[in-house]
């Protein structure tokens, strides 16, 4: 069955939105339909998403925004309005997520910390940062509370408790699902039950898996540091974990028997078309590890096969070219203006102030 709203995905750094995207470019790319895009798969990132960061499109509504970009209320419902469109977001347990992007975006050398993932990451979380440092480069909005960054919360707010409640609160409302990455496949068949799709649409591969040598050694010290630096992520994957078990249990039993049977032909799929790994350049000088497509294989299990690796990158240059745009005359100029950012220091709250180990 198709369902016939329309999907946003709200994407954070490290939490397997690419995995994520490759299964809605498939979906929609097998069904021509449209999506959003923007110049490259940051889409206005690290900005909130604005209408005026899109690519000019035909005058038919879209279907998907699936490329990486932070959330935005008022823009994002403007074009994908509440009542017509399922939103969708997915979360990682902030310990392995925040080493995730301390590495995989190389905080160490943004911040004179040195190249060595354990020592670097170490050394940053004696102290933190000052909040004047958290915009030091493109990619240090990401140096605290990531996941809550991305999702559209002012980094003026990480230490003010009420306000972190609040807005989840906010999130808990937007969201039809927020998914959590160490339960993939969990939430798959939520997902799959929510939008009414196929065991065939969710089928997917892991993508961007780091080399084992970028990750750091986390000690228990650092791992409580990591939750205190990160308190305002901490109670957003805590509030979630909590909303995700209780959606499950409110499946009843053919939640698990769905579960099974797409564990099942996922297993299939991999032994039908995969033999190993190796290593995929995906950004400059940026190496992941990523399945090796079986070469023996009718034509049509390998095109099929051969989409579940593809990269975002390349899948996105794929998708541009299909698309033909022209502008919709839709967008609204109001839309396009961002608020100027309060730069007051996140010191002004105390509650969730970090207190190192």
């Amino acid at each position: 069955m198709f369902s016939n709203k329309k999907c946003t995905l709200s994407q954070d750094t490290q939490t397997g939105s690419c995995t994520m995207t490759n299964i809605f470019f498939r979906y929609g790319d097998s069904r021509d339909l449209s999506f959003v895009l923007g110049d490259d798969t940051m889409l206005g990132w690290p900005r909130r998403f604005l209408l005026s960061q899109t690519s000019p499109r035909n005058g038919n509504q879209p279907n998907f925004l699936c490329s990486h970009t932070r959330y935005n209320e008022k823009p994002m419902n403007y074009l994908f309005p509440k009542d017509t469109t399922i939103y969708l977001t997915i979360l990682r347990d902030p310990v392995s997520q925040f080493e995730s992007v301390f590495n995989y975006v190389g905080f160490g050398e943004v911040y004179g910390l040195g190249k060595d993932p354990t020592e670097s990451f170490t050394a940053f979380l004696r102290k933190g940062i000052k909040f004047k440092d958290i915009t030091k480069a493109r990619s240090s909005v990401l140096a605290r509370n990531p996941m809550m960054f991305d999702l559209g919360l002012d980094y003026k707010f990480y230490q003010n408790a009420t306000a972190v409640k609040k807005y989840i609160a906010f999130l808990e409302k937007e969201f039809d699902l927020v998914m959590i990455m160490e339960y993939f496949e969990e939430s798959m068949v939520l997902m799959k039950r929510l939008l009414c799709w196929e065991f065939d649409d969710i089928l997917h591969v892991k993508s961007n898996e780091r080399l084992d040598k970028e990750r750091a050694e986390l000690s228990d010290n650092l791992k409580e540091n990591i939750k205190r630096w990160n308190k305002a992520d901490m109670l957003l994957y805590q509030h979630f974990n909590k909303t995700f078990w209780r959606k499950i249990k409110m499946e009843g039993k053919g939640f698990y028997d769905d579960l099974a049977t797409l564990r099942s032909m996922k297993e299939k799929m991999t032994h039908t078309c995969f033999n190993g790994t190796k290593l995929e350049l995906v950004y400059v000088d940026k190496y992941v590890k990523t399945l090796s497509l079986n070469q023996n294989l009718p034509a049509e299990t390998k095109v099929k096969c051969e989409r579940m690796t593809r990269q975002e990158n390349s899948y996105l240059r794929y998708i541009r070219e299909k698309q033909s745009f022209k502008s919709a005359g839709m967008i609204d100029a109001e839309l396009n203006e961002e608020e100027v950012p309060n730069t007051i220091s996140w010191d002004v709250a105390q509650d969730l102030r970090y207190d190192p180990i």
